[in-house]
């Protein structure tokens, strides 16, 4: 995630001169929904506010050195659950000081920036952070009687807030972003566990997955939370690049199914009209493949719903010319898999692919779960996929488990009215229920991956 923000560097008493430069800053967005404040939080734990010029940044006083973590090689950051929460932890002698980073309402309509120390090491640390008039959780360290800042040794341009922190413990601050601090308390802001618990639950109300999955080396899951909590607390604009429209119609298909954006008014639609413009002319001058303007054409499909029939006509006639055909349905053509979009300078979403690998509405009238068939690394290996959205009207459930070689499936199918269903692992497999259960003939599953699995039920 990138975030172009111009940062100047304040040189406040230690610096000769002040300086500006634009610079790329990398890392996740943290924010809440409902309020304007966004910062940028990079791998290091320095946070970006994105209407400020300067960093929030951190510093460690152990027992050897003060530790500056954008300088340090044994830093690690992970996003908690792939939610906006991160936990950055920076070795020091004896163990680790893991920082918490995550936005946080609280009373009154306020809300803050969150940061939660802990010393998972042996010896007494300190804690500075280079900015002033933060709520702290215990007494901050202060001047000594000649004036000397609270933190020897370290020399940075702003006066820190320096806090000590006790071996096996914790403390936390807190910078107001919202409301007034008056009156306010650390303790008055939402704990990061349940702010994790909040952005997971908005994400699952889109769809959730139960699988295994990894993708450089990090659970699929938690990266689906991340994509789409990012989305919600940064999402694009539509855009007259071709690649950038694909992934703004991506997106809104996505705040949608968030319910962030349940309702199209008369501006969104034209907006999208514009994107679909975009893609269709960039397709006609070969700037685009086909395969990556389908992605963006389905998610139109998606947006348009149930009400908006002559533009969803005008749609279907857009993707006939573009794959060249007359005759055949909407979601037949956006189901086709045609050349490889790999050229395409457009980062795919993680959401989108691993739901058309589940299911795809192969007709109007026609669902096709696992269209490519079942990957090796599932055999033997139980699964579950709620909530995928399907075309502009279905939403399907299901869930694999395995009776010797063969899978047992149990689905459900929310929707308008009746539909067909088929298998990409047993072809020979049709149904016309909305919920049941069936077993599909794998082939060639090895008797190395043959378990029998326990019932499962969607109630």
């Amino acid at each position: 995630m990138q975030l172009r923000n111009s940062c100047n560097d304040d040189g406040e008493a230690k610096l000769a001169d002040t300086f500006s430069q634009e610079v790329s800053v990398s890392g996740r967005t943290v924010g809440i929904l409902g309020q304007p404040w966004r910062a940028t939080v990079t791998t290091a734990g320095d946070v970006y506010p994105w209407d400020e010029v300067g960093a929030i940044r951190w510093y460690v006083a152990a027992d050897d050195r003060w530790h500056i973590p954008s300088d340090e090689v044994a830093v690690r950051q992970r996003s908690i659950e792939g939610a906006p929460v991160l936990e950055t932890r920076l070795r020091i002698p004896g163990g680790d000081v893991i920082q918490r980073i995550w936005v946080a309402s609280g009373r009154q309509g306020s809300s803050a920036l969150m940061m939660e120390f802990e010393n998972d090491s042996p010896m007494a640390i300190a804690i500075a952070i280079d900015r002033q008039n933060l709520l702290v959780s215990r007494p901050a360290a202060v001047r000594s009687a000649s004036g000397e800042w609270p933190a020897p040794g370290l020399d940075i341009p702003r006066e820190p807030t320096v806090i000590p922190v006790g071996h096996r413990t914790s403390v936390r601050a807190a910078l107001v972003t919202a409301g007034t601090a008056t009156g306010l308390q650390v303790a008055d802001f939402a704990d990061w566990s349940a702010v994790v618990r909040g952005w997971v639950a908005l994400s699952e109300q889109a769809s959730n997955f139960k699988i295994a999955d990894l993708r450089d080396g990090l659970r699929v899951d938690e990266l689906i939370v991340a994509e789409r909590t990012e989305i919600a607390l940064n999402p694009a604009g539509c855009s007259d690049v071709p690649q950038e429209a694909v992934r703004w119609l991506e997106e809104q298909r996505e705040l949608k199914r968030m319910k962030l954006n349940e309702e199209f008014d008369e501006s969104d639609l034209v907006e999208l009209a514009g994107a679909i413009e975009v893609i269709s002319r960039a397709v006609k001058r070969g700037r685009l493949s086909t395969a990556l303007a389908l992605k963006g054409m389905n998610s139109a499909r998606y947006l348009l719903g149930t009400e908006q029939e002559r533009a969803v006509e005008d749609l279907r006639k857009l993707v006939a010319k573009m794959v060249g055909t007359k005759k055949a349905t909407l979601m037949s053509m956006l189901s086709r898999t045609v050349a490889d979009s790999s050229s395409d300078s457009a980062e795919p979403m993680v959401i989108s692919e691993l739901e058309s690998e589940f299911a795809v509405m192969t007709d109007d009238d026609c669902i096709t779960l696992l269209p490519n068939g079942m990957k090796p690394e599932r055999l033997g290996v139980q699964f579950e996929a709620h909530g995928l959205a399907i075309g502009a009207e279905f939403r399907v459930s299901f869930a694999v488990r395995w009776h010797g070689p063969n899978a047992a499936v149990i689905w459900e199918i929310e929707g308008p009215r009746d539909i067909t269903l088929r298998s990409g692992v047993d072809l020979s497999w049709v149904s016309s229920h909305l919920t049941g259960e069936a077993l599909w003939r794998v082939d060639n599953v090895p008797e190395t991956a043959l378990a029998t699995s326990d019932g499962v039920s969607f109630s």
